[in-house]
């Protein structure tokens, strides 16, 4: 065997080898983000004082999947609650997921602090929570939800109810939602509940099944107004105060997760006892939990990472500058749990005696916990460097053997054509690097498979279109097959380990960009395209394709040159 063959051997256990590691690397990222665990929560911390009530009652209602834009044009009784008191754009965390979203509601906690990450966590929560406070000061939380509610927060309410009303097809979901209002307006019967929690599941299942921005989702979503309406009436909002808000939007077609600002940005609207009319503003997810906390004169949770809304409480001075100092006592202490965890120096931070000063803390507080991640991720960077150096100076030296006369043009036409012929599949079909793409969880598994798919028909499509063009010859078209293929890996390899060098492969202080994280996991399905792992064979055995497909490729091409020569001859 020559020189050419030992690298055409060379290059077919590389690429297999590469395909077979690359499913396995995106198996370790996948369960490292869905398993994540928090490193913050190994001790108690202490919870911040009490503050002076300033409602009698606080009643959340949660709107699963909720569009801003369909909040506003097809929810009149919201618009007249938010006209009537304070509202805000608040944007949620990623994974923008119901689970992940509904413990930010409930504890203030990020996905990244709580380590409730995916849908498929296994609860209660590991935080803290202002159903757990409210419990602990007698407040008596009640509530109405479905059995995700129950798995989260079930240990800290005295009753939470979940009706059991079978859910057949999307469309039948409102019987589950008359079910939870009929259940919530007897709830709110109990005088000694001061937290009452409504949950309204209708808009998620009409997202999914039919689309964020179809007629029928903002038809389910009439309706929701219609239910929030018959609750309103059931209330005295002299004493009491509403909260109204959502976990996450949904994309026009129907899906959340991911990073879309129809998802990521939702409604917060708050009516009543303790609340100022005529207030809009913008805020996050993590500052609800502190806010029903402050209206009810309860601790802030320990690991709420927002802030009370201050501008939109109504209460003594004394009461507000209370909360104040209570909230920055609550998180000057997780803050330093969170610098102590990753090895960054303690800040000191100003002093807050009343609301006044706390708009100073909070932008002290914003700048430490971005000082603190961002010099833990950039000396995890430096630990990286090496390796990731080294691998860019393979990648290089393969470049430089890959692109060699005469295949240089081969080379670039095949990965220019394999793009071409992916990410057209891919964006053609109106997809995103987001999580949002999949609009339910039980398609993960076939949006998986059907991007492995995708990046095969590249493959065939690269090995037909180069065994025709350098059919002549069964080794010059195999051997530029092979070579268009190594220029591919590279690519592909060269993002992934652009990504390794910015986040790593596991995680184990903090999420990733999740975005770029989607797109390093394709580029990973991309890669395992080369090494096709079979059902019911052992692990390491598997589909070649790095030797089958450019074999297919040579042998069509060379037989079709050997046809034209005959039809030439004849």
């Amino acid at each position: 065997m020559g020189r050419r063959g030992w690298f055409a051997v060379l290059l077919i256990i590389g690429l297999s080898v590469l395909g077979w590691g690359a499913v396995r690397l995106a198996l370790l990222s996948w369960n490292s983000v869905v398993e994540y665990r928090s490193p913050y929560l190994k001790s108690e911390l202490p919870p911040p004082p009490t503050t002076p009530p300033l409602t009698d009652r606080v009643v959340l209602v949660v709107i699963d999947g909720l569009r801003r834009d369909t909040a506003k044009a097809a929810m009149p009784t919201l618009q007249q609650l938010a006209a009537q008191g304070a509202r805000y754009i608040v944007r949620v965390g990623e994974p923008s997921l119901s689970y992940p979203g509904w413990t930010v509601i409930g504890s203030g906690a990020w996905q990244g602090l709580s380590g409730v990450t995916t849908n498929w966590f296994k609860g209660p929560v590991p935080v803290d929570s202002i159903f757990r406070e409210a419990q602990a000061a007698g407040a008596r939380p009640i509530g109405v939800g479905t059995g995700g509610w129950q798995e989260l927060f079930g240990p800290w309410f005295e009753q939470l109810e979940v009706p059991d009303v079978p859910v057949p097809a999307p469309e039948e979901v409102d019987r589950l939602d008359e079910a939870i209002l009929e259940r919530g307006l007897t709830l709110l019967r109990n005088p000694a509940a001061r937290l009452v929690l409504v949950y309204f599941a209708g808009p998620d299942e009409y997202g999914h099944a039919f689309g964020g921005a179809s007629l029928a989702y903002q038809e389910n979503v009439r309706r929701t107004d219609d239910r929030l309406a018959r609750l309103v009436a059931a209330l005295d909002l002299s004493r009491t105060t509403l909260v109204v808000t959502t976990d996450h939007g949904h994309i026009d077609t129907g899906g959340h997760g991911g990073w879309e600002p129809i998802v990521k940005e939702v409604p917060l609207v708050m009516v009543g006892k303790g609340i100022r009319a005529g207030v809009e503003g913008q805020g996050t997810q993590a500052d609800i939990a502190p806010t029903i906390a402050a209206l009810l004169g309860i601790p802030i949770p320990v690991h709420a990472m927002g802030r009370p809304l201050l501008e939109a409480l109504e209460g003594p001075p004394e009461a507000l500058d209370a909360i104040a100092r209570a909230s920055a006592q609550q998180r000057a202490q997780l803050v330093h749990r969170i610098e102590q965890t990753l090895g960054h120096p303690l800040t000191s931070f100003s002093e807050v005696r009343g609301a006044a000063d706390l708009p100073v803390f909070d932008r002290e507080v914003t700048r430490a916990l971005d000082r603190a991640y961002g010099e833990r991720l950039m000396q995890d960077r430096l630990g990286r460097s090496p390796l990731a150096l080294l691998g860019l100076a393979l990648i290089a030296l393969l470049t430089a053997l890959l692109f060699r006369p005469p295949y240089r043009g081969v080379v670039l036409v095949g990965l220019v054509v394999f793009i071409g012929i992916v990410w057209g599949l891919y964006f053609g079909r109106g997809y995103r690097w987001s999580l949002s793409v999949f609009n339910t969880e039980a398609q993960i598994e076939a949006f998986f498979m059907a991007r492995i798919i995708d990046a095969l028909l590249g493959l065939a499509g690269v090995a037909f279109l180069i065994g025709i063009w350098k059919g002549r010859r069964w080794g010059e078209a195999f051997e530029g097959i092979l070579r268009a293929y190594g220029g591919i890996a590279l690519a592909f390899a060269f993002q992934v380990l652009l990504f390794y060098w910015a986040y790593g492969v596991s995680f184990p202080w903090g999420l990733p960009d999740l975005g770029w994280g989607f797109k390093y996991y394709l580029d990973l399905l991309t890669l395992s395209a080369f090494w096709l792992d079979l059902p019911g064979l052992p692990a390491p055995l598997g589909l070649p394709t790095a030797l089958i497909l450019p074999a297919l490729g040579a042998a069509v091409g060379a037989g079709g040159w050997a046809v034209l020569r005959r039809l030439r001859l004849a």
